[in-house]
């Protein structure tokens, strides 16, 4: 669907609710519209829906969010200073358009770079932290070449990304990142380009649900009649 489109179709859909809405200015539009874009990727992702479904429970959902997908190597960086005596820290710095993480592997090695093998991360939190790192026998510590490193979120100078901990008994080689990038902005700087972010049978979907978020921010007694036909919606 054209960008132009889009912006009108939404202006379409407050009006046909209430035609003596105030007309959005074409900035108040294009901001509404990203944010029921926005709302639509992370309600796909969460499974936030009448029908509790999760992004990977149903082939139509992940068909939904199927242009958004990435799958890339990422540089990894041991920290010289990150050496402790349970564990030696690798630094991942996260794309700029990175959203949600999907699937994380790792290529680990022995110290002389040997017998290299595809293993997944543990996403590590407070709770679960010093259990598996003092505990010998989780799958933190390296045995017959196996292992799973710990992966903790990190935020630094507002650039997402993560650490990677190992025990220090072997090398974090690679990293590969499955994940949902952030959708482009619907713009009207090519009003006559194609906003190709998702499945043009979607759009009508993201439309109606900026009218909605428009007309529950003027407060609109409709608000509800579209909130309901809205979350039926499949």
């Amino acid at each position: 669907m054209r960008n132009i489109d889009i912006l009108i179709g939404f202006e379409r859909e407050i009006n046909k609710l209430n035609n003596s809405l105030d007309k959005p200015t074409t900035d108040d539009s294009l901001y509404w519209l990203n944010q029921a874009v926005s709302k639509f990727v992370k309600t796909r992702f969460n499974g936030n829906l009448p029908h509790l479904t999760s992004y990977e429970q149903t082939e139509k959902r992940s068909k939904d969010l199927i242009n958004l997908l990435v799958d890339k190597e990422l540089p990894v960086e041991q920290d010289i200073h990150g050496i402790r005596p349970n564990y030696v820290t690798y630094h991942v710095q996260y794309p700029d358009d990175f959203m949600f993480a999907l699937n994380e592997d790792v290529m680990i090695s022995d110290l002389s770079g040997d017998h290299k093998t595809m293993t997944s991360v543990f996403e590590c939190t407070a709770d679960s932290f010093m259990y598996r790192v003092t505990n010998s026998l989780t799958d933190f510590h390296y045995r017959h070449y196996k292992a799973r490193p710990l992966r903790v979120r990190t935020m630094v100078d507002g650039l997402q990304g993560c650490d990677l901990l190992t025990d220090g008994k072997y090398k974090i080689l690679k990293y590969r990142l499955g994940y949902l990038r952030n959708p482009n902005k619907i713009s009207l700087e090519k009003p006559l380009g194609e906003y190709s972010e998702f499945p043009e049978i979607i759009m009508p979907e993201i439309i109606k649900t900026a009218a909605q978020m428009y007309i529950e921010n003027k407060s609109d007694q409709r608000y509800q009649t579209l909130t309901n036909e809205v979350n039926t919606q499949e």
